[in-house]
Formats: structure tokens, sequence, C-alpha cells
């Protein structure tokens, strides 16, 4: 069934009454819709079906009929940092809203994705545009498995995915939409010091990987192992390797034997 946008609206609250709201049916992502547009004002924009949905890397994310797509875009002033762990605050809001509808056992997995019973729940993808005529925007993704994706079965058991209907937790569609936008507009209202205080003192406590002896695989081939010490105020990951500490920005991360 698709979304009312006045019931999302209600949802979202007053804080954020100014912020447009556009439900679409099928779409081939978003984020690329939402890339697309002239924002006049921060707009959310939600679809129960996405034909080209991507991840991190532009990797395909599946986004089979039924789900929860949704993106959160507005315009940048020029000159405005972007903090790098504004994706790890997106998924702090996000399982504080996830939460408030009742979904217990949540925690992230850096980069950017949610976790449940060591299984991807939804994942977040953040990204800055540049249009010629309409300035710099900044858009925010989440996709939120309602299902387990069939694919999942083929998948090792590190990379496992969930649905909120497997673990027995499904909200009204308006209400998660409007965690999952709320969680975006709030981080990407923080000032950069807010967001480095939240890597801080909120991080630790939903950090899937601290202390797990983890694999990360680079963009660029290199491939380095060790155990998770959390992430540093940037939302960078500190690793530590026989080599000693790496602190690394980005890359793919593998669970050495699973999350048992």
């Amino acid at each position: 069934m698709t979304s009312n946008p006045r019931a999302i609206a209600e949802h979202l609250g007053p804080r954020w009454a100014h912020v447009a709201i556009e439900v679409l049916g099928r779409v081939d992502s978003t984020s690329a819709w939402l890339a697309r547009a002239e924002l006049k004002r921060p707009t959310v924009v939600t679809a129960e079906e996405q034909t080209t949905g991507r991840g991190r890397h532009g990797r395909r994310w599946a986004s089979p009929p039924g789900g929860v797509y949704v993106s959160v875009g507005w315009k940048v002033l020029p000159g405005t940092s972007i903090p790098t762990a504004l994706p790890l605050a997106v998924g702090v809001y996000l399982c504080e809203g996830l939460e408030a509808l009742g979904i217990k056992g949540l925690s992230l997995k850096w980069p950017n994705d949610l976790i449940v019973n060591g299984a991807k729940l939804a994942g977040i993808l953040v990204e800055s545009v540049d249009k010629a005529t309409d300035g710099r925007s900044l858009v925010v993704g989440v996709g939120l498995n309602l299902q387990t994706p069939p694919e999942a079965a083929d998948l090792p058991p590190d990379r496992q995915a969930i649905g909120l209907e497997d673990i027995g937790a499904v909200p009204q569609r308006e209400s998660l939409v409007a965690a999952a936008a709320r969680a975006a507009l709030e981080a990407g209202s923080l000032e950069p010091a807010a967001v480095s205080a939240l890597m801080t003192e909120q991080w630790p406590a939903r950090d899937a990987l601290a202390g797990r002896i983890c694999t990360i695989d680079h963009a660029n081939g290199e491939v380095c192992e060790g155990v998770v010490l959390g992430v540093t105020d940037e939302g960078a990951l500190r690793l530590e390797t026989a080599d000693g500490l790496r602190i690394l920005w980005n890359g793919e991360c593998r669970v050495r034997g699973g999350w048992e």
C-alpha cells in the first residue's frame, strides 16, 4: 500500500513541517530522483520499489516491491563542510527512531549498515550532488528491508540480510518512512562538532564491530586485518593490526568467522 504523505508529515512532527514529501510507487532510485530535482526546500522522497537501487561504490541494492526506500535531500551552502561521520550519525538516529517503534536488538556496522542478529536490516548512503544550475545538494538514502531479500541465501555468513517481518516487527509504513527521514534530517542539522560528540558519546553503545577481528577490503585492492577498536570522532575505523593501529576512512568490512 502506498504511503500517505499527510500521515508521514504527522509522524515527522512540527519541527519538520517545512519539509516537502513526495510519495512514489516505483522509481529508478529515490536518491537519483532527488539528484535530478531542483530542491526549493528539504525534500523527503519515498517509494515502494526501486529499479536501480544503489549502495556504496555504485553497488546494486536489492529493492523489491514492498520495501521502505527513503531519501532526503537539501541544498548545501557554498563552503559548507560535510562531516565524514554523517552516515554514522544517521545510523545512530535511525536506531533511536526504530527503537521508539518497538524494534529491538539494533546495532551498527561501520560504515553504513544497521544490523539485527548479525544480519543487515538497513543501509545508509550519503551523496554530495553538484549541479551547474542548482548548486550543491546533499542526499541521504535509507533502504529498509521488510522481508529478507531472496539473494540473501547465496551470501556468506557475515553478509546476511534480514527483514522486519522476519523479526516480527512491522510498524505502520508511514512511521517507518518518518523514522528514516527524521534520522537524516536530525543528523544533517548537526554542526561538525556535534557529530564528533555523537561518535564519542553514542556510537560505542551501538558498535557491532568493537572487539571483533575484521578484514577490510579497500577499493584499491589493499586488504588488512585486525581487531576493531571503535571509530574516531570523525567516523574513521580504528583497526589494531599486526603492524600497529590503522585509521581507515573507507572500505568493505568482513567479520572473521561470522557473527557467532
